[in-house]
């Protein structure tokens, strides 16, 4: 439960632009963005039916991709190269809020996206 509301209120806040992630040695610490990625991560369209196409932008690092429900569930996840898109069917997923979590695999800098399966 703790572990649902702490990243429930992490995405949030760095959804806002006030918090970032960082996942060094597979610690997740939080504090103050001193400067957003130089990298951006579109969704669309949103809201969908779970099919969706996710495009990073500004980098051709490797990403990881998760995505998460609004109970903190991890229901997805897959790699994919910056400057590329993916397509993902999420269809099987029940409708309602879920979180995109991308991390740059190189500089563990991290962006969360909120989508939203109608």
């Amino acid at each position: 439960m703790k572990r649902t509301i702490l990243f429930l209120l992490l995405a949030l806040l760095s959804v806002q632009g006030v918090a970032v992630a960082n996942t060094d040695n597979g610690i997740v610490t939080v504090g103050e963005q001193n400067s957003l990625p130089t990298w951006d991560a579109k969704i669309y369209p949103n809201p969908n039916n779970g099919v969706f196409s996710l495009m990073i932008t500004g980098s051709s690092a490797a990403f990881e991709v998760f995505v998460f429900n609004i109970l903190g569930e991890k229901v997805f996840e897959m790699e994919i190269l910056g400057d590329h898109g993916a397509k993902i069917d999420l269809s099987r997923l029940e409708k309602g809020l879920y979180l995109i979590q991308i991390i740059d695999k190189n500089r563990s800098e991290v962006l969360t996206r909120r989508m939203n399966i109608e």
